[in-house]
């Protein structure tokens, strides 16, 4: 289940926010801009979120939409976790799909 919650709207756009939306972020480990997002199990315990660590001369932090090599390797990283039962063929096409962003800007 994909569970999309809006926070940190402009002041215009308040309304927008999910209510508690705010309070989610922080328990699953944001704010560190947006977008950001988590992947949690059915009880809610966070199994993954886009926060890359620190490594290999990178400075980590929130992956955001993943096209850099390195964030599309945390996102990888992180269905791996989320999704165990994933197929190669499924994860090959979200793969192809990233990698090919950073080809097009």
């Amino acid at each position: 289940m994909v569970a999309h919650v809006t926070v940190q709207e402009s002041a215009d756009k308040q309304s927008l926010n999910s209510p508690g939306g705010e309070e989610l972020m922080k328990r699953v480990g944001g704010p560190a801009g947006l977008p950001y997002f988590a992947f949690l199990d059915y009880n809610g315990t966070v199994l993954a979120t886009s926060m890359e660590p620190p490594g290999e001369g990178r400075k980590g932090g929130n992956i955001g939409h993943p096209y850099e090599p390195h964030e599309v390797d945390w996102f990888l990283a992180m269905l791996g976790k989320a999704a165990p039962s994933m197929t190669a063929g499924e994860m090959a096409t979200i793969e192809k799909y990233l990698r090919a962003q950073k080809q097009k800007k």
